[in-house]
C-alpha cells in the first residue's frame, strides 16, 4: 500500500475535536511567498483576506463560510473566516488541499470509473498470486461489466451541467449512427467592457533633431487623441500577435485563479478603439451572468496583468507600421497615476449589452 506523505499539525493530548459544517465560498490559490507568510503570520492583515471578508460569516444555522488559501508548490491550504477582519480570526491548517478540492469535483460517473478501475487491479493482482504473468487489458476490460465509453460520457455531461456557462447537457445513450451522443447548449452572453488608457511612442526622426541629442534619447510620446486613425492598424496587429488558442476565448485561456470567474466569462478580446474622441485599451468581455464585485476584481487583477507583464508586455516591444507616424510602439500599460482599467460604468457612460445567442452543439463521441 503506498504511504501517505503531507505536512500537518500535531496538538498534544486533544480533549476532543469538535466539528462544524463548513462551505468554501472561494479558493485562492497563493503563489511565492505569500502562502508560508499567511501560515506563519495569520494574524496579520492580509491582502487576500481583505478583499473577500464579505464572503466569511456564520449563518443563522451554525455553518461557517470560508475562504480556503491553497499554496501553489505544496498544495496544502488555510481555512479562513476572519469575522470581518481583514486577517485570519478563525482559521484552520488543511494539509494536501488541492487533492481535497479535486476529490469534491469527483462526479458521481467518475467515482464509479475509479471503483470499476479498482476491481480489475484486484483481479489482475489475484491471478498473478496464481501464477498468471502476462495480461491483455482489452480482455480484463471485458470481464469486468465496465462500460467504459458509457462512463466516460456520462462523467462528461455531469462535469457540464455543473459549469455555469452551460444551459442545457443531455447525454444520449442510444447508440445510433449520425446521432450526436451528447447535446450541449450554452447559456446566452452579454458583453462586459473595460477601458484603459494607451501609451503610444515613436522614435524621433532624427533629421528632424539633427543638434539635440537630448531630445533624440527619449521616444516622441503621440497623443491618443492623435493616433485615432491608427486603430484599425493596430487591431490588425493585435490579431496577427495572438496566439492560435486565443482564437475564441482571448486571454481568458491565461486565466486560472477562479473557476467560478472562468466560467462566467468566457472571453477577453482585446483591442483599441476611439472613445470620446481620444483611442483607448479596450477588453470586450462576453458573460454568461453578472459578476460579484470580487468576481470583477479577479477579472479585472487578472487584465491588469496582462496589460502590465503578460500579453501586452511582449507586444509594447514590437514596432507597428503606420501610415500617419510610420514606426510606433503601443502599450497598454504605464505606471503613472492616471492609469486604470475600468468598466462602462466606471468611466461615466453607460454599458452597451448585446445578448448573443449560442448555437446548439452536438458533440459525437
Amino acid at each position: 500500500m503506498k504511504k501517505l506523505k503531507f505536512s500537518s499539525t500535531l496538538n498534544h493530548k486533544q480533549s476532543d475535536y469538535k466539528t462544524r459544517e463548513i462551505i468554501v465560498e472561494k479558493v485562492i490559490t497563493l503563489y511565492g511567498r505569500s502562502f508560508s507568510e499567511l501560515k506563519d503570520h495569520p494574524l496579520r492583515d492580509n491582502p487576500y483576506i481583505a478583499q473577500n471578508r464579505d464572503l466569511m460569516y456564520i449563518d443563522d444555522n451554525d455553518i461557517a463560510h470560508c475562504l480556503l488559501m491553497v499554496d501553489y508548490d505544496s498544495g496544502d491550504g488555510i481555512l479562513v473566516e476572519s469575522e470581518g477582519s481583514s486577517y485570519a480570526r478563525k482559521s484552520q491548517f488543511i494539509p494536501n488541499a488541492e487533492a481535497l478540492i479535486e476529490i469534491s469535483n469527483l462526479t458521481l460517473p467518475e467515482r464509479k470509473l475509479h471503483r470499476n478501475l479498482k476491481k480489475i487491479v484486484d483481479h489482475i493482482a489475484e491471478l498473478a498470486h496464481c501464477g498468471e504473468k502476462n495480461f491483455v487489458f482489452d480482455e480484463m476490460l471485458d470481464k469486468s461489466d465496465l462500460d467504459l465509453k458509457s462512463l466516460l460520457r456520462d462523467s462528461v455531461v455531469t462535469m457540464l451541467q455543473e459549469r455555469e456557462d452551460i444551459q442545457i447537457a443531455e447525454s444520449h445513450s442510444i447508440d445510433v449512427d449520425f446521432q450526436p451522443d451528447i447535446t450541449v447548449e450554452a447559456k446566452p452572453t452579454q458583453e462586459l467592457t473595460l477601458y484603459c488608457p494607451l501609451h503610444i511612442v515613436r522614435e524621433y526622426d532624427e533629421s528632424e533633431y539633427e543638434f539635440d541629442e537630448e531630445v533624440l534619447d527619449e521616444p516622441e510620446v503621440i497623443p491618443s487623441r492623435y493616433a485615432i486613425d491608427c486603430a484599425k492598424e493596430i487591431n490588425d496587429f493585435i490579431q496577427d500577435y495572438s496566439e492560435p488558442e486565443e482564437e475564441h476565448r482571448g486571454l481568458m485561456v491565461y486565466f486560472d485563479d477562479n473557476p467560478a470567474v472562468s466560467e462566467k466569462v468566457f472571453s477577453a478580446i482585446p483591442s483599441v478603439k476611439e472613445i470620446n474622441g481620444e483611442l483607448m485599451g479596450v477588453f470586450e468581455c462576453q458573460i454568461t451572468e453578472e459578476l460579484t464585485g470580487n468576481e470583477l476584481e479577479d477579472l479585472r487583477s487578472h487584465l491588469i496583468g496582462q496589460c502590465s507583464d503578460g500579453f501586452f508586455e511582449g507586444m509594447e516591444q514590437h514596432p507597428i507600421k503606420t501610415a500617419d507616424y510610420g514606426e510606433i510602439y503601443v502599450s497598454f500599460w504605464n505606471d503613472s497615476n492616471d492609469w486604470s482599467l475600468q468598466t462602462a460604468e466606471e468611466m461615466g457612460f453607460e454599458q452597451t449589452e448585446d445578448l448573443l445567442e449560442e448555437p446548439e452543439m452536438g458533440i459525437t463521441m
